[in-house]
């Protein structure tokens, strides 16, 4: 074995003692110290598979290549169509000869776990995030005729198998989302169900269209909120699936009046309610133009933390195709790899070659920019090949999987996306003018470096075949990584200890006891994305205007986190807000965020950040919130993120 791949005794000595925070979705057991000793192998092994520059750019922060344990054996992310499980059944190892094969579903609680048991399967040949798109709509056909109750038990037994299926990487949950609407989606209203193994088209079984269940998606819709708004036994929020909810045009105005039904609106103030609560539901916004372009048919989805995925008729020759499922065809959107571009070491690069003047700075910038995404390229199609040999050897069954000789493969790969990702702009613009993105200079030059990278990417598409995307990164481990590493390095020192966020004089003292402390351990970071500093001091409106104008640059997903105070807000209020976003912003995917203190002595949970339980006066309490794109307790979060929730701005609405 060579001699960077070894692994001594100390080295898994020291992951026993070691706090598992790259993900807060991973718990302290033994199979994620499992996880972790097989990821230092394979890390190091996807390292060696690349040439020495890009090595070197990884290990040394110029960019991140993420999820490197996964690099050589598996895609990143998946929206999944649910009429192919539908249709074909279930194969969970996606031959039929290690697990037993089902066939589809015919009764409603068959379908919700065929569900379930799909995303979690999927979890073996991907990386990150599984989700549904158009998850309601799909179901809907199987839940004609039952009251209203069964609907709701049905949903609730969806949420608790999700949530206590913990199968994923390294015994975690499945980080799932699922794309809800409160009714039928016009493009799907005249298009036949695909349910119980057929085509209900007129020839396979009768004509029936996915508008004549309209009422059962509404009472879906509204089941699924009333489950998320109790919570579990604890009455603590459901981590997974992320509730997606869909705002539409057509969904805006209320439709036609269905006895025993809630209506749009009604519908809509519900989901607000359960975001003034619990803050665990994402709005997806599909208005803007970019989402949904004017007379054109596009199905678009938010896929793990963030990321953005569509489908459109001009794109796609087999668009038309697989909205009727002919052949089986189905839409497939998602992510291949992501790289992270470390923006602030870029922005410190052109300082340190002492540029003139402004133009200067923007010429050398655009420099790096563009050495940069070569090597992302680069690390792109090194994966590809990988990729293309696990293909070849036959290891990746689910994905490819085909129940029938005639049935197209589940996941197709050519139309997944290749990611480039960015971290600290705000941080990047500070460095090269002074400003920060809150001041009209800085979000000049913040929109300027993005136009750039926006125009690039597409180039490097055209180019190289790939369909490479620009999207803001979650950042959970990469914010606080890029800043160690830029510390670290004597060249960059000076110019990023003035650049940060966080506890910069705690950082550097435990940097000067201790050279190799983990970055995991540092309070401090850059800021995520596009966005402005968690602790602007900034209105909200100004806040949405200023990260509004990223959105249709970062194509392949962006975020607005709205942090909220302790007080919840109304509904009614909340929905009025919503709105307001929806039809006068650019912000395509946004959430309200909420914090809560919970005891684990006497389970009772507190709206706000106490160190001692109200109720009970117990210590033995976490504070639960939202980290990146996703709640988890605050305990589970590495040091600079911890160090972001004390930094950040909350609204009182």
């Amino acid at each position: 074995m060579n001699s960077s791949s070894y692994i001594d005794k100390g080295e898994i000595f020291n992951l026993l003692a070691f706090e598992y925070t790259d993900n807060a979705n991973l718990q302290n057991n033994a199979e994620t110290f499992h996880k972790a000793v097989a990821d230092l192998v394979m890390k190091r092994f996807a390292l060696e598979q690349l040439d020495e520059d890009l090595r070197e750019a990884h290990q040394k922060g110029d960019l991140h290549i993420h999820d490197l344990e996964y690099f050589c054996t598996r895609p990143f992310c998946q929206d999944h169509d649910l009429r192919y499980f539908f249709y074909y059944g279930l194969l969970p190892d996606g031959t039929g000869k290690k697990a037993s094969v089902a066939g589809p579903a015919k009764r409603p609680e068959v379908a919700v776990l065929h569900a379930v048991k799909a995303l979690g399967a999927a979890q073996t040949n991907f990386a990150g995030g599984q989700g549904f798109y158009n998850f309601l709509t799909f179901l809907a056909p199987y839940l004609e005729g039952l009251q209203y109750d069964d609907i709701k038990q049905l949903m609730q037994m969806f949420l608790y198998e999700m949530n206590q299926m913990m199968v994923a990487r390294g015994g975690q949950l499945v980080f799932s989302s699922v794309q809800l609407t409160p009714g039928v989606p016009t493009l799907w209203k005249d298009k036949p169900v695909v349910y119980k193994g057929k085509i209900w088209d007129g020839t396979q079984a009768p004509l029936r269209t996915y508008g004549e269940f309209e009422k059962e998606v509404r009472l879906a819709f509204q089941a699924l909120m009333e489950v998320l708004l109790e919570g579990d036994h604890w009455h603590r929020p459901y981590s997974f699936p992320k509730p997606e909810v869909g705002l539409m045009r057509e969904f805006m105005e209320d439709g036609d009046e269905i006895p025993g039904c809630l209506s749009y609106s009604q519908l809509y103030i519900l989901a607000c309610k359960v975001a003034a609560k619990t803050g665990n539901i994402y709005f997806d916004n599909m208005l803007p133009p970019y989402r949904t372009p004017p007379g054109e048919a596009v199905i678009s989805c938010v896929q793990c933390c963030s990321y953005a995925f569509a489908s459109g008729a001009k794109s796609d020759n087999e668009f038309v195709d697989k909205l009727y499922f002919r052949n089986g065809k189905h839409f497939s959107m998602g992510g291949m790899q992501v790289v992270t571009l470390n923006l602030p070491r870029m922005a410190y690069k052109v300082l340190l070659q002492n540029p003139k003047d402004e133009d200067e700075k923007v010429e050398l910038f655009r420099q790096e920019i563009n050495l940069i995404l070569e090597k992302a390229v680069r690390i792109f199609q090194i994966k590809k090949k990988w990729i293309d040999a696990m293909l070849a050897a036959d290891k990746m069954p689910f994905i490819t999987q085909r129940p029938q000789p005639e049935a197209p493969p589940l996941v197709d790969l050519s139309k997944l996306s290749y990611i480039v990702g960015i971290v600290g702009l705000n941080e990047t613009v500070k460095a090269l003018t002074g400003k920060e993105l809150t001041d009209e200079d800085g979000e000049f030059m913040g929109q300027l470096i993005i136009s750039d990278l926006a125009i690039k990417t597409l180039q490097l598409s055209e180019e190289t075949g790939m369909n490479i995307q620009l999207a803001r990164t979650p950042a959970e481990t990469v914010a606080g990584r890029f800043v160690a590493l830029d510390l670290l390095c004597e060249e960059y020192r000076d110019l990023a200890k003035h650049n940060v966020q966080g506890d910069i004089t705690k950082a550097l003292e435990m940097l000067q006891e201790n050279q190799n402390v983990s970055y995991n351990l540092l309070p401090v970071y850059y800021t995520n994305g596009s966005h402005i500093p968690v602790n602007a001091n900034v209105s909200l409106a100004k806040k949405l205007e200023i990260e509004s104008g990223f959105f249709v640059l970062l194509p392949a997903g962006n975020i607005c986190h709205i942090f909220l105070g302790e007080k919840e807000p109304d509904a009614e209020g909340l929905w009025s807000l919503v709105q307001k976003i929806a039809q006068n912003t650019e912000i395509g995917y946004f959430a309200f965020t909420r914090d809560f203190t919970i005891c684990y002595n006497c389970h009772h949970i507190e709206a706000g950040i106490e160190e001692v339980c109200p109720l009970c006066n117990s210590t033995k309490v976490d504070h639960l919130s939202r980290i990146t794109g996703y709640v988890q307790p605050v305990s589970g979060w590495n040091a600079a993120k911890k160090q972001e929730f004390k930094d950040r701005r909350r609204y009182d609405l």
